[in-house]
């Protein structure tokens, strides 16, 4: 099976990063187009591509097309380009949400073009770091053979883990890519701020609990969740988790998701 061509709309985080390791693994990346021109031709230049006025000029330039934008704006996308391409045969394109099937490239679809989802399961920075967090992740696949197998292939060459999302709830599958992907980095920020007003310092709270969090990956890489908690709630060490709700008493919504957690985590541990 020979190696697509590739075109990138959207040089953002994840379309960044995915176009960098493409490239890295020997895909021609074809063309680059976005909102923001000088985006656009900055990426275009790194990993060698085209820069393309409009959406339907890069999807013309590539075999395989990856719509690496906002949820909101694939759909609209997706129908600009089929009213604006002049040729769809052999041509075959992706969207990168979680939270979506093949539905919102649909107009792609009536138009003849092969359609599927793509979904690298990790969160990246705008740095050209960020391909390195790909080794390793999971990437999930919904496309009909013979795209099936391409992107199943597009996905190994780069070093992720695909999986197949058909029949998947992907609304509660993106849920939980939410949870741990985004809203520890709230908790985070949450917990640094809290320190700091126990007086802590700034970098030393930031330090401290990136540490901390740190651990607690590392002790996840080696057990399952229920293991790998620790803490009060995991105690039932109640009067501990009391004077904590007492100390956040001014302010009760962290109080009330600090309340949400621990019997969460309650009944983790008590779960058989």
């Amino acid at each position: 099976m020979n190696k697509p061509s590739i075109a990138i709309i959207g040089p953002g985080r994840a379309g960044s990063a995915l176009a960098r390791a493409l490239r890295t693994s020997g895909y021609v990346i074809a063309a680059v187009n976005g909102r923001n021109p000088d985006n656009a031709r900055q990426l275009a230049k790194e990993v060698n591509a085209r820069p393309t006025a409009t959406a339907a000029g890069a999807l013309e330039l590539a075999e395989l097309t990856i719509l690496a934008v906002p949820d909101d704006v694939i759909a609209p996308l997706a129908s600009e380009i089929a009213q604006s391409m002049c040729a769809s045969d052999g041509k075959s394109a992706v969207h990168l949400s979680g939270a979506q099937d093949r539905a919102p490239l649909a107009s792609l679809r009536a138009a003849g073009v092969r359609t599927g989802v793509f979904h690298p399961l990790q969160t990246f920075r705008k740095e050209p770091e960020a391909v390195n967090n790909i080794p390793g992740s999971a990437i999930g696949i919904d496309a009909d053979s013979p795209l099936h197998d391409l992107l199943t292939r597009a996905a190994t060459d780069i070093g992720g883990e695909p999986f197949d999302l058909s029949g998947v709830d992907r609304v509660r599958y993106h849920a939980a890519a939410v949870l741990v992907a985004n809203y520890t980095v709230t908790l985070l920020a949450e917990a640094e701020a809290l320190a700091q007003s126990a007086g802590i310092g700034k970098k030393r709270a930031h330090d401290g609990l990136l540490r901390l969090l740190t651990g607690t990956v590392n002790n996840l890489r080696a057990t399952t969740p229920k293991e790998a908690l620790t803490g009060p709630a995991a105690r039932g060490d109640d009067s501990t988790i009391q004077r904590h709700l007492d100390a956040l008493a001014s302010d009760p919504t962290l109080q009330q998701v600090y309340a949400l957690l621990a019997q969460r985590s309650r009944r983790l541990k008590e779960a058989i």
